[in-house]
């Protein structure tokens, strides 16, 4: 389970809303003087994330409390918000090209595939929104 602190801003009787910084590893990172990516960290200062998730238990506004998100959960939306796009792209992209096609249906066809596959994702999420919340956890 990957683990977070976040504060609670907002709530109601179904959703809380939270706000948690963002983190990077620079903190971790010897070469943080002489990095690009650690220099814009330091000029842009602390950024925080406002998310939203169900009301399991009793919460109050400026609580401190620890989210988390199962590590299959977030492996498996990145599978499928990443990979599986470009998979479609270059099977409907290689089925033109071993159909004969010419190229400009090849790129029609890639771009049909990455479209189909973005589509795809959206619709899977929507319906199994559930399994890929983050949830309030206790410690």
């Amino acid at each position: 389970m990957i683990k977070q602190q976040a504060k609670v801003v907002k709530c109601n009787d179904t959703t809380v809303w939270l706000e948690a910084e963002r983190q990077s590893t620079c903190s971790a990172c010897k070469l943080k003087q002489g990095c690009g990516t650690g220099l814009l960290e330091n000029h842009v200062g602390k950024r925080f994330s406002q998310i939203s998730v169900n009301k399991t238990s009793e919460v109050n506004i400026g609580q401190e409390v620890n989210v988390g998100i199962p590590e299959e959960s977030l492996l498996q939306g990145a599978l499928l918000m990443y990979i599986l796009p470009l998979v479609l792209l270059f099977v409907l992209s290689a089925t033109a090209k071993a159909l004969g096609f010419n190229e400009s249906v090849e790129i029609i066809a890639g771009i049909s595939g990455l479209l189909l596959g973005f589509y795809w994702v959206r619709e899977r999420l929507k319906n199994n929104k559930d399994n890929f919340q983050a949830r309030i956890i206790e410690d």
